[in-house]
């Protein structure tokens, strides 16, 4: 894809006629006209003004290839907090664009949802004070608690407004057309857990342990038999659980999960602290956000803000973060734990 081209796709995206375009660059429309055909290229002085107009660097200007572009809207997914309605508009008109090609749909549909989650949390950040004052401001007003719990994803206790049944109905038809998608499994019997769907959770556990013996069986029999109220028959799946895999990070880390769940939170402390060792680089840091959180709970500030810390030191060793929303969330945590601690 050679500029010209480029500079009309990213016109297009930002809703500009060539006639625009020209005028905010202080030249004639046939000149952009010729550039968009190729006859002639813009003159050099030109770019760095006109990467700003379009959006992009100089270098995207002249290397904007679908994969490029692609890798762009999903970093700044993840490093902007709150996209402005540009950067929006733009990545959504391109992405909708490619969502009806061939060669780039199955990308460009999920950066396209995405982009719709995105959007969705940034209101959710933008409700959720709001939802705040307005319930400390009318104490005895519903809709103020419910604002307040569709903001911060709070636990609602109408079984038909919480209830998976249309995700459950997905999976299985997922796997009756994949039926060797051991991840789908798992992403399945959650679900049925989480819905009281025992019976069904148990044969998908099965299942699981046909496809590939690994510490999730275990760990599914032990949920459904907490679910069932079986406290002591789960506690031993969890045991058996580590004593087939006694130094795999993630059946310490689920290990350490079961036990939060129950707010046995020195051993949930200990096994997450057993499993941190074990981690290859680069590190997630979900040991860490988990570890911050019970410590807030528990009311120790100093132990959560050095967990959020160790957070920011991990992205920037082991992922090379520099800037960006990665790192900046870690940060207002920090402020805000420090607030609470004065």
């Amino acid at each position: 894809m050679n500029i010209g081209n480029n500079i009309k796709n990213l016109r297009h995206l930002n809703n500009m006629t060539q006639e625009q375009l020209a005028e905010k660059l202080s030249i004639s429309p046939q000149a952009v006209s010729k550039w968009e055909t190729g006859t002639t290229l813009p003159d050099v002085t030109l770019l760095p003004e006109i990467s700003v107009l379009l959006g992009v660097t100089i270098d995207e200007l002249f290397t904007l290839s679908d994969e490029a572009r692609f890798e762009r809207i999903d970093n700044m997914l993840y490093d902007v907090r709150f996209l402005s309605e540009s950067e929006f508009s733009q990545s959504e008109k391109y992405l909708i664009k490619k969502c009806n090609e061939e060669t780039t749909r199955p990308k460009a549909e999920l950066l396209l949802a995405q982009l719709y989650n995105k959007r969705a949390d940034e209101y959710h950040q933008l409700a959720s004070p709001l939802a705040r004052r307005a319930l400390m401001d009318n104490p005895d007003t519903k809709d103020a608690h419910n604002a307040l719990f569709d903001a911060e994803r709070g636990v609602y206790q109408d079984w038909h407004g919480v209830n998976h049944h249309r995700l459950i109905a997905f999976y299985y038809a997922f796997l009756k057309q994949h039926p060797d998608n051991f991840f789908a499994y798992l992403w399945l019997s959650d679900l049925l857990v989480a819905d009281g769907r025992l019976e069904e959770a148990a044969d998908v556990a099965e299942t699981i342990k046909h496809l590939k013996h690994t510490y999730h069986y275990e760990l599914l029999k032990s949920q459904i038999e907490r679910a069932k109220g079986h406290h002591a028959k789960a506690q031993t799946w969890l045991d058996n659980m580590l004593a087939l895999e006694p130094e795999n990070e993630f059946a310490l880390f689920a290990y350490a999960n079961e036990m939060a769940k129950q707010c046995s939170y020195e051993e949930a402390i200990e096994y997450y602290h057993r499993e941190m060792p074990l981690r290859q680089k680069p590190r997630f840091v979900d040991t860490e956000e988990a570890l911050a959180q019970i410590y807030e709970i528990r009311g120790d500030f100093a132990a959560a803000i050095a967990m959020h810390e160790q957070i920011i030191s991990i992205m920037q060793s082991d992922w090379k973060e520099v800037e960006g929303e990665g790192l900046d969330i870690h940060r207002r945590e920090i402020e805000r734990l420090k607030k609470l601690m004065s």
